[in-house]
């Protein structure tokens, strides 16, 4: 199942291309494809019977149902187990290819049986494969590496690029809700601090030793997570995505409560706790600074005046009573020798990642390629965004400012408030990452381009179903003018 991206790839890209350049359907298809966006038959024209409809046609219409609720499930499951497992495996069982198979499977399912996925969509999807197709031969020519790590390196951009886009597309034909996506990684995300909250407790409490927890994470998950020493006598677990991830949440729930509205208070309080512990354990610098700027925010624009002074009592509780702790833990992260060597050690990979695309500047060195100056384990560097300068050069690297820019214009496009910039801002510091950490490109970091777009366009109905929305649309009405635009054309 590791190469199950890659081996997938033809078979995605045929399904692809026939999606796009499919135009013409039948009227009976036709029918089927109203049917299955209103979820019955009722579309009778007024010079037929209303007979009910034939046995065959009704089991028809049950098949794109359950069709459908198998699509939603696999969606579902896919992202929960994308924020919940750090490799997408436990116990050898490789959860995140099969709901990853699963989810292609139902999805062009739904196609088959009527569902309509917008034209955009499915260019992007052809586009991507084939980019990433592209520099998989570019890169098979000059990577000096072995020839697996060009197909593991391309099965980390399918992975990223065709779980982006399916979810949207999923969206698009109603198979899953704005609110789905939202609480399905919630509870990913959940379950995934909740696990390491009680690892750190079983860890610090002497209940189990270092060396069982590794055992255990490189047995179970396959991930050895990033460890050192934290002042105080503790120790770091670092899972980069994830730990990432949860720090996103740790903001969207106080900012929009609304939001979470259908999930328990006490899992909301729950959650907090526990991510509060696992973002602190961390010990990422990035993380620290990237949360108190987003909580900052909400102290601001979000806390009314009583919870502002709340907010203020505690936070000076919680140094008076930890300020010796923290400045050790300031002084250890940003002034010790250790973190000296760390940020070094990014300049060095700059300078020779520079030098590498400096020999292959236009089309760069393909996947797997890798400085020569500095050589990394399995070929991969902590400033990502240098190193896809010298794997994909400039024309490379303008698709995927191109794609960037998509996303960004998704999230700021339509009617706006400032929460669409702090949503715009938390997506630019996910990518600012790229810089310190390599995580952009994997199943999990695809839900980080995903539920900035997914939050601001359930903000953007709020905004909308609002009153001064609706006294708008009512003057728009009374004067002629269109309020909204026309849908997207979507294909069929």
């Amino acid at each position: 199942m590791r190469f199950g991206y890659v081996c997938a790839t033809p078979v995605m890209l045929a399904l692809g291309v026939s999606m796009l350049t499919r135009s013409t359907m039948d009227k009976a298809e036709q029918n089927l494809r109203s049917s299955f966006h209103i979820n019955s038959v009722t579309d009778v024209p007024a010079n037929e019977s209303l007979a009910p409809q034939p046995p065959l046609e009704q089991k028809t219409v049950m098949h794109i149902k359950y069709t459908k609720l198998l699509a939603k499930v696999s969606f579902i499951s896919l992202i929960i187990s994308s924020l919940l497992f750090p490799t997408g495996t436990f116990a050898d069982i490789p959860v995140k290819h099969i709901t990853y198979l699963a989810c292609v499977t139902t999805l062009f399912a739904c196609w088959f049986k009527g569902a309509r996925i917008e034209k955009a969509y499915l260019s992007l999807f052809v586009a991507c494969i084939l980019f990433v197709v592209f520099y998989s031969l570019v890169g098979s020519l000059h990577s000096k590496a072995p020839f697996y790590f060009v197909f593991t390196e391309a099965q980390l951009f399918i992975a990223t690029m065709t779980v982006v886009l399916f979810i949207l597309m999923a969206k698009s034909c109603k198979i899953i809700e704005d609110e789905e996506i939202v609480l399905s990684a919630f509870y990913g995300v959940f379950f995934f601090a909740l696990w390491k909250f009680i690892a750190i407790l079983l860890l610090h409490l002497n209940i189990i030793s270092f060396g069982s927890l590794m055992h255990f994470f490189e047995k179970y998950a396959g991930y050895p997570p990033v460890t050192s020493g934290i002042p105080g006598g503790y120790i770091r677990l670092a899972f980069i995505s994830q730990d990432f991830a949860t720090a996103l949440f740790l903001f969207l729930i106080p900012a929009y409560p609304k939001m979470f509205s259908k999930v328990p208070r006490f899992l909301r309080i729950a959650f907090m706790l526990t991510g509060v512990v696992a973002v602190l354990f961390s010990y990422s610098r990035y993380y620290f600074g990237f949360l108190l700027i987003l909580w900052f925010y909400i102290f601001l624009f979000k806390f009314s005046f009583m919870k502002r002074l709340l907010a203020c009592a505690t936070v000076s509780v919680i140094l008076l009573l930890s300020l010796p702790w923290l400045i050790d833990v300031f002084n250890a992260r940003f002034m010790s020798d250790i973190a000296k060597e760390s940020d070094n050690i990014r300049h060095l990979q700059i300078a020779a990642l520079l030098n590498a695309w400096e020999d292959l500047p236009i089309l760069g060195g393909g996947l797997g390629y890798y400085s020569k100056e500095y050589v990394r384990s399995m070929f991969i560097y902590e400033v990502q965004w240098i190193s896809f300068l010298a794997k994909f050069g400039m024309i490379g690297g303008a698709f995927l400012f191109f794609l960037i820019s998509l996303l960004f214009y998704k999230i700021l496009s339509g009617k706006k408030s400032l929460d669409h910039y702090v949503l715009a801002f938390t997506l630019f510091c996910f990518l600012l990452g790229g810089f310190t950490n390599p995580f952009l490109v994997n199943s999990t970091s695809a839900m980080f381009y995903v539920l900035p777009l997914i939050v601001a366009s359930i903000l953007r109905k709020e905004l909308l179903e609002s009153p001064q929305s609706n006294r708008l649309g009512a003057a728009s009405a009374q004067s002629g003018l269109p309020f909204q635009t026309s849908r997207p054309q979507s294909t069929r």
